[in-house]
């Protein structure tokens, strides 16, 4: 399927071997994207691996060095892009932190800091960089992963990672508004869990805290997912590229759910 012809994407966050981002950046290769992973520096290598195998499986796709945090990079990363391939269509913010304590006393300000640069400032760094190429395109597609944790916060989640996910979640429909009519659509995708290494260590976490086996872990959190298991990333993928695609073109504004059946703040 060629859904995404000529079309040109930026990937953030896409830097592991089993990530949402490299799932992200291969589906939308699939479907005929020229693709640009991004990554820190100090992810070089992951990132580049990455780009080797969407070109060997006759994907479009570049490598671009970023801190999505720092305005400068941000700026020189998409003009990266733009030099390459002439255009940005679509933009999937994947890059995003949690950390921090669902104790308030215990958060320091880099915490706050921290979660706020990626999650929030990061995001829409981007989402103002690639509007100017949008805009003499005639539109553009730019989703910003979420969480469901932007949706309604649970026990034990961190305050400044549930802050800025709901942040998030407020500043994407705010852009939806302002750009619909120049034809650019911004919406959100709000995974629960994900079958990531981040979500083994999670279950390690879990089994440390409450002296249990990590199997016992992982079988305690499955139980609350209707669905009874985590997403792959390949699932999450899809429902980004959907949103991303012309089959989407009057979707914006939007935030969904792709949660197993969860229905966080319902």
């Amino acid at each position: 399927m060629n859904l995404l012809e000529n079309q040109v994407a930026i990937v953030t966050g896409a830097t592991k071997a089993k990530g949402l981002g490299k799932a992200i950046a291969v589906k939308l290769a699939e479907l005929g994207a020229m693709v640009a992973l991004t990554g820190r520096a100090s992810s070089k290598a992951g990132v580049e691996a990455n780009v080797a195998e969407i070109q060997a499986n006759g994907g479009k796709a570049m490598a671009v060095l970023v801190d999505v945090s720092d305005a400068a990079q941000v700026d020189a990363a998409v003009k990266q892009v733009g030099d390459a391939w002439g255009k940005v269509d679509i933009l999937i913010n994947n890059a995003g932190v949690g950390f921090g304590s669902a104790v308030l006393d215990e958060n320091q300000p880099k915490d706050w800091d921290g979660n706020y640069g990626v999650n929030v400032k990061g995001t829409m760094a981007l989402c103002r960089g690639v509007i100017p190429y949008m805009e003499q395109a005639g539109g553009g597609a730019i989703v910003n992963v979420a969480s469901t944790a932007g949706i309604a916060a649970s026990v034990g989640m961190p305050y400044p990672y549930v802050a800025t996910k709901h942040a998030l979640v407020g500043a994407t429909k705010v852009l939806a508004l302002e750009f619909a009519s120049k034809g650019i659509r911004a919406t959100v995708v709000a995974p629960g869990a994900i079958n990531t290494d981040m979500l083994q260590q999670a279950y390690a976490a879990i089994a440390e805290a409450e002296g249990i086996s990590i199997e016992a872990a992982a079988a305690k959190e499955n139980a609350s997912i209707p669905l009874g298991r985590p997403a792959e990333p390949g699932e999450i993928a899809d429902a980004i590229a959907y949103l991303a695609s012309p089959g989407a073109s009057y979707i914006t504004g939007v935030v969904l759910p792709v949660a197993g059946g969860m229905a966080p703040g319902i």
